[in-house]
């Protein structure tokens, strides 16, 4: 399979007024995986860091145990919890069934009408109203380190030389060998799950080779190359086989951003006679610029019992600073209690954090904060 591209986005770049129940949605031109679309397309916002006291600790209000800094201050900000989901698409980009409509996993990206993936990303607390975000999608790094959004390697088990019709298998992982092959399955002790047994090989290795006295389980089972199966159903059946096309990573080439702001609240989802120029439609994402990666501090993220005399923090990024972009506004630093509990000045009960004075020094790709 090709290595994904992305076809289309919703919202489009800098859009504005973007619904604040709506979906962020990108379409690939083939299928992707989903665990490597999890951990490579991330959501920037305001206000959905909840986790950042010591060992992770949520940050608390002594008098009622809320977070006092959740969806409220506009100049906090962190990556935004996301639900993901993927949906096949056709070639007009419109969402299909593949329950209802036959898809050909294994051709999927090939030619103009091929059926292919869209993820579908929902902030598991909407978005928030007048807030602006951002949007990193992240592809193979230029430096040799080989992350990024992939193409769909673990396709689904094929059962059409199966005779039970009770038992099911179920393929899971991303597929991290080098070579395209199909995984073989077959049971070898009939029963039920806990009872049946089952061996697995690679097509080009041969039934010889093959992995043998495996128990079903209804578990997630490590077979090789990152590939997990688990059973369900029951009835298993002596000598019935399946098979699992698997295929070598190809990762999105280049790394993408596209920001948008949401709406006032007042428009929740995408009406179907919305105006195009107030909410967007589906459009092709042709920016190629990457973005900066933050590659280590000091203190490092999370760090504790640090030295009471540590006034300087170094931020390293991967690539050179522009210095006109570094200044107060984009630059905060705040003084948390270690108890996570917040208590102003003098047992005021403040729910603001208290800002520090800082002196901001850029050296090429090091920030430095003194405070």
């Amino acid at each position: 399979m090709a290595a994904p591209e992305i076809e289309a986005i919703y919202p489009n770049d800098e859009a504005t007024g973007v619904p604040i129940a709506a979906d962020i949605a990108i379409t690939f031109s083939n299928g992707i995986d989903l665990s490597t679309a999890k951990n490579n397309i991330i959501v920037w916002g305001p206000d959905f860091d909840v986790t950042s006291g010591p060992e992770s600790a949520s940050w608390i209000k002594d008098k009622n145990g809320n977070n006092p800094h959740f969806l409220k201050s506009p100049g906090f900000k962190g990556i935004v919890d996301c639900d993901y989901e993927l949906v096949y698409v056709d070639g007009d980009g419109e969402e299909i069934d593949p329950t209802v409509t036959t898809v050909d996993e294994e051709e999927t990206g090939d030619g103009t009408d091929a059926y292919r993936h869209k993820i579908k990303i929902s902030p598991k607390q909407g978005f928030a109203p007048d807030a602006e975000y951002k949007v990193y999608v992240i592809g193979d790094a230029e430096d040799g380190t080989s992350r990024g959004v992939s193409c769909r390697t673990v396709f689904d088990v094929d059962s059409s030389s199966a005779t039970t019709t009770d038992g099911v298998v179920y393929a899971y992982g991303g597929y991290t060998g080098t070579i395209e092959t199909t995984i073989n399955i077959k049971v070898t002790t009939a029963g039920d799950i806990g009872t049946a047994k089952y061996k697995w090989w690679y097509s080009g290795d041969g039934e010889a080779s093959a992995t043998t006295g495996k128990v079903t389980s209804r578990r997630y089972r490590k077979l090789g190359d990152g590939v997990q199966i688990r059973f369900s159903g029951s009835d298993f059946i002596a000598d019935d086989e399946y098979t699992i096309a698997v295929q070598p990573t190809e990762l999105l080439a280049e790394s993408y951003t596209f920001s948008f702001s949401a709406g006032d609240g007042s428009i929740s989802e995408i009406p179907s006679t919305a105006s195009t120029s107030v909410i967007g439609t589906e459009t092709s994402l042709t920016s190629d610029s990457s973005y900066l990666e933050i590659e280590s501090m000091d203190p490092e993220d999370g760090a504790t019992h640090q030295n009471n005399s540590t006034k300087k923090i170094t931020i390293t990024f991967s690539a050179d600073i522009d210095e006109e972009t570094v200044d107060d506004d984009s630059v905060t630093i705040y003084k948390w209690p270690v108890s996570g509990i917040f208590d102003g000045p003098s047992g005021t009960n403040s729910d603001n954090p208290e800002e520090l004075l800082k002196k901001l020094t850029v050296d090429g790709d090091k920030l430095i904060i003194e405070i």
